[in-house]
């Protein structure tokens, strides 16, 4: 079987979204790892091969999936130019 060559690119792609971005779901998350992947013109296939995931990982978290592991999720968030940051929740 022949491996598909990927496109290598140059992450991150400048600050194509500099606001910070709050999550509060699974669904959330997956929504802006799928927006941030379609505006760097990658495929879920693309995106596997440089994460080291398979395409149904992909699928999953893009969707939401509440069970997906956090580790491959991390490293999907770096290749895609991104990262997480916690600190502690304001209380007004």
């Amino acid at each position: 079987m022949e491996e598909k060559a990927v496109k290598t690119k140059i992450l991150p792609l400048g600050n194509i979204d500099h606001e910070p971005v709050r999550i509060h779901s699974t669904g959330e998350l997956g929504a802006v790892l799928k927006d941030r992947r379609k505006k760097q013109k990658m495929t879920q296939s693309d995106l596997s091969a440089l994460a080291g995931t398979g395409v149904r990982y992909i699928v999953d978290l893009e969707n939401g999936k509440p069970t997906a592991r956090i580790g491959p999720a991390l490293k999907l968030i770096e290749w895609l130019g991104l990262e997480v940051t916690l600190r502690e929740k304001r209380i007004d």
